[in-house]
């Protein structure tokens, strides 16, 4: 009886151990797509007319340029000022504007700013 059961066993193992052992790794993937490339420039209107008056100069784009880099250099020394502060420099403030009080054991509040009691 036990033969039976264990002959039975090995049969369905053996046989779920070869299914297994197939793997579709075997098989190459499929190649990647080509890419595609513009191989030509797309056609213009020739019927616009004002199409000149439009177009910006090397000039203007040169001015609009350094009118933007004014405006970042200028953000950069605010933050730069604002970074100075001791609410962002000394570490006693914990991201507040003013330094915490400091309250005694059983009077001290959970903070909601920096998550701490104090």
């Amino acid at each position: 009886m036990y033969k039976k059961i264990f002959t039975a066993f090995i049969l369905i193992f053996g046989l779920s151990y070869i299914s297994k052992g197939q793997s579709t790794r075997d098989i190459a993937p499929p190649p990647p797509p080509v890419p595609q490339y513009q191989s030509y420039k797309k056609a213009e209107k020739k019927d616009n007319i004002l199409k000149g008056w439009f177009q910006k100069s090397n000039e203007d784009e040169v001015l609009a340029f350094r009118k933007k880099m004014k405006k970042v250099y200028k953000k950069k020394r605010k933050n730069e000022k604002l970074a100075e502060k001791p609410e962002f420099n000394d570490p006693l403030y914990f991201g507040h504007k003013k330094p915490p009080v400091k309250r005694p054991l059983g009077k001290r509040k959970f903070c909601k700013e920096c998550g701490m009691k104090h």
